[in-house]
């Protein structure tokens, strides 16, 4: 009896030592344009919260936001060479260079990868325009299969002269895509055919139009598919929406993402979900702060926390897999820091200032 519990107990005790050095990887996106930027491979312990660097690649020049494939093969890069660049991810999680193609506009700002893999998508801000590509079983990119040139403007002078695609992205299911214009505080909205590779405007709404001056910055869509969060970066405000089965949004409330009394500048930068879906986060740049919000039953938020210890103009941030630690990128410290996650409650503690990174700006968990 003896000799059978012994071999449990000390599997029992691989199995603890095992999970409490298990470690995430993570990549790291930069605006660093010299000889020497890099996508930058991490690795954060779950146990400790300490961020180790594993490896660089420099293989794109200025490889600002970075999106992982769905079946975690992959990996795209928006240069600020005005490409798009593809790399295989190894069994060690390091990259190898596979293609690029134009971005087809200048600085494109943001990536993401359709839930198919079949399809990559790309935000040109300084242009103003979105473009759609291919994705081959090998990873690598084709010619565009769709490009955008949007047109009109806003009542922010500065910001809103002209249009500025700033994020794209697809639903859950894979039958919509959704891309921010920041310049026309509009959110394109488009029907895909995945299979066929095909993206059309979506006839029951080509686009949802959202607070004059708002500038829709970044979006989140929540994996029941029914609700979209919508950050507004000259706002600095975050709206509730709901989506339909057509793909049609609905507003149904704006919420500040600052305390009322700050008098500075702000502009919001980067918005996440939690991974059990019950609470969504933003960054604000000027308040150098993170906001907690929880999600109700209705599709409304509440904030429930905010917190500014060791947050320097955060670009953007994510939360493991496991829900329990934050990274923020610090794209004025040069740095990252971690935080501890309630998974509970969404509040969120200070938990140390880790590794340096010149100029981070996209963190991507695989």
């Amino acid at each position: 009896m003896k000799k059978m519990i012994f071999p449990l107990l000390l599997s029992g005790a691989a199995l603890l030592v095992s999970f409490q050095d298990k470690t995430v990887p993570f990549y790291i996106g930069t605006q660093d344009k010299g000889a020497n930027s890099s996508i930058t491979l991490c690795e954060l312990n779950l146990s400790t919260g300490q961020i180790t660097v594993v490896d660089t690649f420099n293989n794109s020049v200025g490889p600002g936001y970075v999106a992982v494939s769905p079946d975690k093969k992959f990996l795209y890069a928006a240069g600020g060479n005005n490409k798009i660049d593809a790399y295989t991810i190894g069994r060690d999680k390091k990259l190898t260079y596979l293609n690029s193609q134009s971005s087809e506009g200048a600085n494109p700002c943001h990536v993401a990868v359709h839930p198919s893999g079949k399809m990559v998508l790309a935000a040109n801000y300084t242009g103003g325009s979105f473009t759609a590509y291919p994705a081959a079983a090998d990873g690598k990119l084709g010619a565009p299969i769709y490009k955008e040139q949007y047109s009109g403007s806003g009542p922010n002078e500065k910001r809103q002269e002209k249009a500025h695609a700033h994020f794209a992205t697809a639903s859950p299911d894979g039958k919509f895509v959704y891309v921010t214009d920041l310049g026309s505080d509009k959110v394109m909205n488009y029907v895909v055919d995945a299979k066929n590779s095909k993206l059309v405007p979506n006839p029951a709404q080509p686009f949802f139009t959202g607070k004059p001056g708002a500038g829709p910055r970044h979006l989140i869509i929540h994996s029941s598919g029914k609700s979209l969060f919508l950050l507004n970066e000259l706002e600095a405000t975050v709206t509730s929406c709901s989506i339909d089965k057509k793909g049609i949004i609905t507003e149904i409330k704006t919420y500040p993402t600052v305390p009322a009394e700050f008098t500075g500048t702000n502009t919001s930068a980067a918005i996440h979900l939690h991974p059990n879906g019950k609470f969504v986060y933003v960054s604000n740049r000027g308040h150098n702060s993170i906001s907690a919000f929880a999600i109700k039953s209705n599709g409304e938020l509440e904030m429930v926390d905010q917190q500014t210890k060791s947050i320097a103009t955060p670009r953007d941030f994510n939360i493991d897999p496991s829900g329990k630690l934050m990274i923020v990128a610090n794209q004025s410290a040069d740095n990252l820091v971690v935080y501890h996650v309630d998974p509970a409650t969404g509040k969120f503690t200070f938990k140390h200032e880790s590794i340096a990174v010149k100029l981070p700006i996209c963190v991507a968990f695989l």
